[in-house]
């Protein structure tokens, strides 16, 4: 694991800045600030938060505690491997239905990530969101309501219907943002040939 120094340098660098540049934007003495890269002194907190903030890494990256720079590099890391325990200790059956599922939601993600695909990677987060969202609340009104009332199913019912029709919505849009990339690829297609 890198050290702070290491990992300071590392980033400055990325940056293209030099010492004086980055002791100047924190308001401290260059000598200050290479004591932080070159002697193995230790900012004080005030400075460590400015450090990562300018350099949009968590303090634990600088410290070279995680490996994960940002929040969400380390929600992902821990969220995967949460899931891979989780996999790991399930019976056969559910392991099956886990691979399916993710096997295509893979090929959905990875295509579009491949190709750079930003618009219809945002659809997906959106529909993935959504189906994330209402089934959390269809569970939570089966599991907590009372079954006997005789709004709890015309509620249920409700909240079905909206659910079916928000993912139509996100349904929708994923086929413009289809047809505006074959359309697009259509039209300079035709004026490729026509310009021949």
């Amino acid at each position: 694991m890198q050290s702070f120094s290491t990992r300071l340098a590392s980033l400055r660098k990325e940056a293209g800045m030099t010492q004086a540049e980055l002791a100047k934007t924190l308001r401290i003495q260059r000598s200050t600030y290479s004591g932080y890269e070159n002697e193995g002194k230790e900012p004080p907190f005030e400075i460590l938060c400015a450090l990562a903030s300018y350099f949009g890494v968590t303090t634990d990256y600088l410290l070279g505690i995680s490996s994960a720079r940002t929040h969400n590099d380390a929600v992902f890391i821990n969220d995967t491997n949460n899931f891979a325990r989780a996999f790991d200790t399930a019976p056969a059956s559910i392991k099956r239905s886990v691979v399916a599922s993710f096997d295509s939601f893979y090929l959905i993600l990875s295509r579009d990530l491949m190709k750079r695909k930003q618009v219809r990677l945002d659809i997906y987060a959106e529909l993935f969101s959504l189906i994330q969202k209402h089934r959390a609340s269809i569970r939570n009104m089966i599991e907590d309501g009372n079954h006997n009332d005789p709004l709890f199913f015309s509620n249920l019912m409700t909240e079905q219907t909206n659910f079916k029709n928000e993912v139509s919505v996100v349904l929708d849009k994923l086929m413009q943002a289809d047809m505006g990339v074959t359309a697009q690829t259509a039209s300079s297609e035709l004026s490729s040939k026509s310009a021949m």
